[in-house]
Protein backbone atom coordinates (compact mmCIF):
# COMPACT_ATOMS: atom_id res chain seq x y z
CA UNK A 1 0.00 0.00 0.00
CA UNK A 2 1.38 3.41 -0.95
CA UNK A 3 2.13 5.74 1.94
CA UNK A 4 -0.17 8.74 2.13
CA UNK A 5 0.34 12.15 3.73
CA UNK A 6 -2.27 11.36 6.41
CA UNK A 7 -0.31 8.29 7.52
CA UNK A 8 2.89 10.28 8.08
CA UNK A 9 1.74 13.85 8.65
CA UNK A 10 3.73 14.25 11.87
CA UNK A 11 6.90 13.78 9.84
CA UNK A 12 6.33 17.33 8.53
CA UNK A 13 6.30 18.82 12.06
CA UNK A 14 9.24 20.32 13.92
CA UNK A 15 10.23 17.61 16.39
CA UNK A 16 11.19 20.23 19.00
CA UNK A 17 7.53 21.20 19.38
CA UNK A 18 5.85 19.91 22.52
CA UNK A 19 2.51 18.10 22.28
CA UNK A 20 0.87 21.21 23.75
CA UNK A 21 1.86 23.12 20.59
CA UNK A 22 0.22 20.76 18.07
CA UNK A 23 -3.31 20.31 16.76
CA UNK A 24 -4.11 16.60 17.09
CA UNK A 25 -7.29 15.09 15.60
CA UNK A 26 -8.77 12.24 17.63
CA UNK A 27 -11.78 10.02 18.14
CA UNK A 28 -14.15 9.72 21.09
CA UNK A 29 -15.10 6.20 22.23
CA UNK A 30 -12.75 4.96 19.55
CA UNK A 31 -13.72 1.26 19.65
CA UNK A 32 -17.46 1.70 19.09
CA UNK A 33 -17.19 0.98 15.37
CA UNK A 34 -17.56 -2.63 16.48
CA UNK A 35 -21.28 -2.28 17.28
CA UNK A 36 -24.38 -1.79 15.14
CA UNK A 37 -26.33 -0.39 18.11
CA UNK A 38 -26.66 3.19 16.91
CA UNK A 39 -27.30 4.88 20.32
CA UNK A 40 -23.87 3.57 21.37
CA UNK A 41 -21.98 3.82 18.08
CA UNK A 42 -19.66 6.82 17.80
CA UNK A 43 -17.36 5.62 15.00
CA UNK A 44 -17.51 3.73 11.72
CA UNK A 45 -13.80 3.55 10.97
CA UNK A 46 -11.71 0.74 12.48
CA UNK A 47 -8.60 1.56 14.50
CA UNK A 48 -6.44 0.94 11.44
CA UNK A 49 -8.63 3.19 9.31
CA UNK A 50 -8.59 5.89 11.98
CA UNK A 51 -4.80 5.90 12.15
CA UNK A 52 -4.39 5.79 8.38
CA UNK A 53 -6.77 8.76 8.15
CA UNK A 54 -4.56 10.87 10.43
CA UNK A 55 -6.23 10.32 13.83
CA UNK A 56 -3.58 10.45 16.58
CA UNK A 57 -5.65 10.55 19.81
CA UNK A 58 -7.60 7.43 20.78
CA UNK A 59 -10.18 7.19 23.57
CA UNK A 60 -10.18 3.75 25.25
CA UNK A 61 -13.02 2.66 27.57
CA UNK A 62 -12.14 -0.66 29.22
CA UNK A 63 -13.49 -3.14 31.77
CA UNK A 64 -12.06 -6.23 33.37
CA UNK A 65 -13.22 -9.48 31.76
CA UNK A 66 -15.11 -12.19 33.63
CA UNK A 67 -11.91 -14.25 33.86
CA UNK A 68 -9.61 -11.29 34.54
CA UNK A 69 -8.36 -12.75 37.82
CA UNK A 70 -6.87 -15.55 35.71
CA UNK A 71 -6.14 -14.07 32.28
CA UNK A 72 -5.92 -10.30 33.13
CA UNK A 73 -7.77 -9.39 29.92
CA UNK A 74 -9.36 -5.93 29.64
CA UNK A 75 -12.24 -5.58 27.17
CA UNK A 76 -13.57 -2.53 25.35
CA UNK A 77 -16.97 -1.26 26.47
CA UNK A 78 -19.28 1.68 25.89
CA UNK A 79 -21.14 1.99 29.18
CA UNK A 80 -22.68 -1.43 29.78
CA UNK A 81 -22.33 -2.48 26.14
CA UNK A 82 -19.46 -4.88 25.52
CA UNK A 83 -17.50 -4.61 22.29
CA UNK A 84 -15.80 -7.47 20.51
CA UNK A 85 -12.27 -6.19 21.12
CA UNK A 86 -9.75 -6.59 23.91
CA UNK A 87 -6.95 -4.27 24.96
CA UNK A 88 -3.97 -6.41 23.98
CA UNK A 89 -5.41 -7.04 20.54
CA UNK A 90 -5.69 -3.31 19.85
CA UNK A 91 -2.23 -2.53 21.29
CA UNK A 92 -0.84 -4.90 18.66
CA UNK A 93 -2.65 -2.86 15.98
CA UNK A 94 -1.18 0.40 17.28
CA UNK A 95 2.35 -0.98 17.48
CA UNK A 96 2.05 -2.37 13.97
CA UNK A 97 1.07 1.08 12.71
CA UNK A 98 3.99 2.76 14.52
CA UNK A 99 6.45 0.21 13.18
CA UNK A 100 5.28 1.10 9.69
CA UNK A 101 5.19 4.85 10.42
CA UNK A 102 7.90 5.66 13.00
CA UNK A 103 7.56 9.44 12.59
CA UNK A 104 4.13 9.34 14.26
CA UNK A 105 2.96 9.23 17.87
CA UNK A 106 -0.38 8.04 19.27
CA UNK A 107 -1.99 9.46 22.41
CA UNK A 108 -3.88 6.69 24.19
CA UNK A 109 -6.40 7.86 26.79
CA UNK A 110 -7.60 5.03 29.07
CA UNK A 111 -10.73 5.12 31.24
CA UNK A 112 -12.04 2.35 33.52
CA UNK A 113 -15.60 2.18 32.21
CA UNK A 114 -16.84 0.35 35.31
CA UNK A 115 -15.57 3.25 37.49
CA UNK A 116 -15.39 1.16 40.68
CA UNK A 117 -15.30 2.84 44.09
CA UNK A 118 -13.57 -0.17 45.63
CA UNK A 119 -9.83 0.43 45.91
CA UNK A 120 -9.24 -3.30 45.47
CA UNK A 121 -11.08 -3.29 42.12
CA UNK A 122 -9.24 -0.14 41.04
CA UNK A 123 -5.90 -1.79 41.80
CA UNK A 124 -6.86 -4.97 39.94
CA UNK A 125 -7.70 -2.93 36.83
CA UNK A 126 -4.34 -1.13 37.05
CA UNK A 127 -2.56 -4.45 37.51
CA UNK A 128 -4.30 -5.91 34.45
CA UNK A 129 -3.35 -2.79 32.47
CA UNK A 130 0.30 -3.12 33.45
CA UNK A 131 0.39 -6.83 32.67
CA UNK A 132 -1.05 -6.19 29.21
CA UNK A 133 1.52 -3.47 28.52
CA UNK A 134 4.41 -5.59 29.77
CA UNK A 135 3.29 -8.42 27.49
CA UNK A 136 2.84 -6.15 24.47
CA UNK A 137 5.93 -4.16 23.52
CA UNK A 138 6.51 -2.04 26.68
CA UNK A 139 9.27 -0.10 24.92
CA UNK A 140 6.62 1.47 22.67
CA UNK A 141 5.02 3.37 25.56
CA UNK A 142 5.75 6.82 26.97
CA UNK A 143 4.55 6.86 30.58
CA UNK A 144 6.22 9.91 32.10
CA UNK A 145 4.21 12.61 33.86
CA UNK A 146 5.71 15.30 31.63
CA UNK A 147 4.70 16.93 28.36
CA UNK A 148 7.24 15.61 25.83
CA UNK A 149 8.49 17.04 22.59
CA UNK A 150 7.36 15.26 19.45
CA UNK A 151 10.84 13.88 18.82
CA UNK A 152 10.79 12.24 22.27
CA UNK A 153 7.68 10.24 21.43
CA UNK A 154 7.93 9.51 17.73
CA UNK A 155 7.15 5.84 17.29
CA UNK A 156 5.60 5.65 20.76
CA UNK A 157 2.20 5.56 22.48
CA UNK A 158 1.68 8.36 25.00
CA UNK A 159 -0.31 7.17 28.02
CA UNK A 160 -3.09 9.52 29.19
CA UNK A 161 -4.63 8.20 32.42
CA UNK A 162 -8.31 8.63 33.34
CA UNK A 163 -8.70 5.94 36.00
CA UNK A 164 -8.05 5.53 39.71
CA UNK A 165 -5.47 3.04 40.96
CA UNK A 166 -6.61 2.53 44.56
CA UNK A 167 -3.86 2.76 47.16
CA UNK A 168 -1.16 2.49 44.50
CA UNK A 169 0.52 5.86 43.89
CA UNK A 170 0.41 6.27 40.11
CA UNK A 171 0.55 10.08 40.06
CA UNK A 172 3.77 10.00 38.02
CA UNK A 173 2.55 7.32 35.60
CA UNK A 174 1.54 8.99 32.37
CA UNK A 175 -0.35 12.23 31.89
CA UNK A 176 -2.66 11.95 34.89
CA UNK A 177 -6.07 13.59 34.44
CA UNK A 178 -8.27 11.27 36.50
CA UNK A 179 -8.75 13.22 39.69
CA UNK A 180 -9.98 16.46 38.06
CA UNK A 181 -11.55 15.38 34.76
CA UNK A 182 -14.83 17.34 34.46
CA UNK A 183 -18.18 15.60 34.55
CA UNK A 184 -20.15 16.91 31.56
CA UNK A 185 -18.59 20.37 31.73
CA UNK A 186 -15.61 22.54 30.80
CA UNK A 187 -12.76 23.41 33.18
CA UNK A 188 -9.13 24.48 33.36
CA UNK A 189 -6.99 22.83 36.01
CA UNK A 190 -3.50 21.78 37.00
CA UNK A 191 -2.63 18.22 37.97
CA UNK A 192 0.80 16.96 39.05
CA UNK A 193 2.44 20.11 37.72
CA UNK A 194 0.81 19.99 34.25
CA UNK A 195 -1.82 22.47 33.09
CA UNK A 196 -4.92 21.18 31.30
CA UNK A 197 -8.12 22.49 29.72
CA UNK A 198 -10.96 20.02 29.06
CA UNK A 199 -14.23 20.68 27.22
CA UNK A 200 -16.35 17.53 27.55
CA UNK A 201 -20.01 18.64 27.57
CA UNK A 202 -21.52 15.38 26.33
CA UNK A 203 -25.11 15.70 27.69
CA UNK A 204 -25.24 19.33 28.72
CA UNK A 205 -24.71 20.85 25.28
CA UNK A 206 -27.77 23.10 24.88
CA UNK A 207 -31.25 23.17 23.37
CA UNK A 208 -30.36 22.87 19.69
CA UNK A 209 -27.80 20.47 18.24
CA UNK A 210 -25.71 23.29 16.78
CA UNK A 211 -25.32 24.61 20.35
CA UNK A 212 -22.73 21.91 20.99
CA UNK A 213 -20.47 23.63 18.47
CA UNK A 214 -21.35 27.29 19.00
CA UNK A 215 -21.47 27.23 22.82
CA UNK A 216 -18.75 24.69 23.63
CA UNK A 217 -16.51 23.53 20.78
CA UNK A 218 -15.94 26.95 19.19
CA UNK A 219 -15.08 28.74 22.48
CA UNK A 220 -12.62 25.94 23.29
CA UNK A 221 -10.99 26.32 19.86
CA UNK A 222 -10.57 30.04 20.50
CA UNK A 223 -9.22 29.34 24.00
CA UNK A 224 -6.60 26.93 22.63
CA UNK A 225 -5.55 29.22 19.78
CA UNK A 226 -5.01 32.14 22.16
CA UNK A 227 -4.07 30.26 25.32
CA UNK A 228 -0.91 29.30 27.16
CA UNK A 229 1.52 27.29 25.04
CA UNK A 230 2.25 24.93 27.93
CA UNK A 231 -1.39 24.02 28.59
CA UNK A 232 -2.76 20.81 27.04
CA UNK A 233 -6.23 21.38 25.56
CA UNK A 234 -8.86 18.65 25.07
CA UNK A 235 -11.92 19.72 23.07
CA UNK A 236 -14.57 17.01 22.55
CA UNK A 237 -16.88 17.72 19.60
CA UNK A 238 -18.85 14.59 20.55
CA UNK A 239 -22.06 14.25 22.51
CA UNK A 240 -25.34 12.44 22.80
CA UNK A 241 -28.87 13.29 23.85
CA UNK A 242 -30.16 10.87 26.44
CA UNK A 243 -30.64 13.71 28.91
CA UNK A 244 -30.29 16.85 26.83
CA UNK A 245 -31.21 18.55 23.59
CA UNK A 246 -34.50 19.08 21.78
CA UNK A 247 -35.03 15.43 20.96
CA UNK A 248 -33.32 13.54 23.78
CA UNK A 249 -34.61 10.12 22.74
CA UNK A 250 -33.44 10.48 19.14
CA UNK A 251 -30.24 12.49 19.53
CA UNK A 252 -27.70 9.75 19.02
CA UNK A 253 -23.98 10.50 18.55
CA UNK A 254 -24.53 10.41 14.78
CA UNK A 255 -27.46 12.85 14.99
CA UNK A 256 -25.24 15.36 16.78
CA UNK A 257 -22.14 14.74 14.65
CA UNK A 258 -23.93 15.35 11.35
CA UNK A 259 -24.83 18.85 12.62
CA UNK A 260 -21.65 19.69 14.55
CA UNK A 261 -19.02 18.40 12.11
CA UNK A 262 -20.02 20.58 9.13
CA UNK A 263 -20.06 23.65 11.41
CA UNK A 264 -16.64 22.63 12.70
CA UNK A 265 -15.25 22.19 9.17
CA UNK A 266 -16.57 25.57 8.08
CA UNK A 267 -14.94 27.24 11.10
CA UNK A 268 -11.54 25.63 10.39
CA UNK A 269 -11.78 26.65 6.74
CA UNK A 270 -12.30 30.23 7.90
CA UNK A 271 -9.47 29.93 10.47
CA UNK A 272 -7.06 27.55 8.69
CA UNK A 273 -4.01 28.04 10.91
CA UNK A 274 -3.92 27.74 14.69
CA UNK A 275 -2.98 25.60 17.66
CA UNK A 276 -6.33 23.93 18.48
CA UNK A 277 -5.23 21.16 20.86
CA UNK A 278 -6.51 17.60 20.98
CA UNK A 279 -9.88 17.17 19.23
CA UNK A 280 -11.74 13.89 19.98
CA UNK A 281 -14.62 13.56 17.50
CA UNK A 282 -17.50 11.28 16.57
CA UNK A 283 -17.60 10.19 12.91
CA UNK A 284 -14.68 12.48 11.96
CA UNK A 285 -14.77 11.25 8.35
CA UNK A 286 -18.01 13.27 7.95
CA UNK A 287 -18.46 15.51 6.03
CA UNK A 288 -16.78 15.59 2.63
CA UNK A 289 -14.68 12.45 2.83
CA UNK A 290 -12.47 13.20 5.88
CA UNK A 291 -11.93 16.88 5.09
CA UNK A 292 -12.41 17.79 8.76
CA UNK A 293 -9.48 15.53 9.73
CA UNK A 294 -7.37 16.91 6.88
CA UNK A 295 -8.20 20.53 7.79
CA UNK A 296 -7.23 19.98 11.43
CA UNK A 297 -3.94 18.38 10.39
CA UNK A 298 -3.20 21.27 8.05
CA UNK A 299 -3.87 23.84 10.78
CA UNK A 300 -0.41 22.94 12.09
CA UNK A 301 2.78 24.73 11.06
CA UNK A 302 4.81 22.38 8.87
CA UNK A 303 8.54 22.41 8.18
CA UNK A 304 7.71 22.01 4.50
CA UNK A 305 4.52 22.67 2.59
CA UNK A 306 2.53 19.40 2.46
CA UNK A 307 1.22 18.14 -0.85
CA UNK A 308 -2.53 18.65 -1.17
Amino acid sequence: MATTFNQNWMNRLDGNKKLTEITIPGTHDSATYDTVFMPAQCQKMSFTDQLNSGIRFLDFRLKRGFDADKDHVLWFYHGSLGLNLHFGQVINMLVDFLQRHPSETILMCVKNESDPSSESKQEKFYNDFNITISNNYPSFFYRENRIPTLDEVRGKIVFVKRFATGTVDSSKDGLNLFSQWPNDSTISFENNGIKYYVQDNYYNWGKEREDKFTQYVKPALIAAANGEQDRLYFNFSSGTGFSGGVLPDTTRPWDLAKVVNPLFLEYIRQHPKGRYGIIPMDYPEHPDNKNLIISLINSNEFKTVPAL
